[in-house]
């Protein structure tokens, strides 16, 4: 998992530098991730979305199978997460996940 968040953040950073680069990821994420060696599953959705100084996107995991079953207690811990500072912008991130659910959401 840190080598595939750290291919994450090197990516954010290029994007950072690289307008062009920046507008393909958000156009087709799943092409430029491909691109620095994130494989993508068929049939899974990628969006990419950036938090402005006005706006911040926080992203709700799904939830567990078998949600309905479970107790609030246990719910709770199943949502627990990490928060991730990033240049000042906080992103939430869920166990197991990159950005909410294996291996992308």
């Amino acid at each position: 998992m840190t080598e595939q968040k750290n291919k994450i953040a090197a990516l954010f950073a290029a994007c950072w530098k690289d307008e062009a680069l920046k507008a393909r990821f958000m156009a087709d994420p799943k092409a430029v991730l491909a691109e620095h060696g994130m494989s993508v599953p068929d049939g899974m959705d990628v969006k990419v979305v950036e938090n402005a100084d006005n706006c911040v996107h926080i992203t709700m995991p799904a939830p567990p199978s078998g949600h309905a079953q479970l107790s609030d207690e246990e719910l709770a811990s199943a949502a627990g997460g990490a928060q991730t500072m990033v240049k000042g912008c906080a992103t939430i991130d869920t166990p197991g996940c990159l950005t909410g659910g294996p291996p992308f959401c």
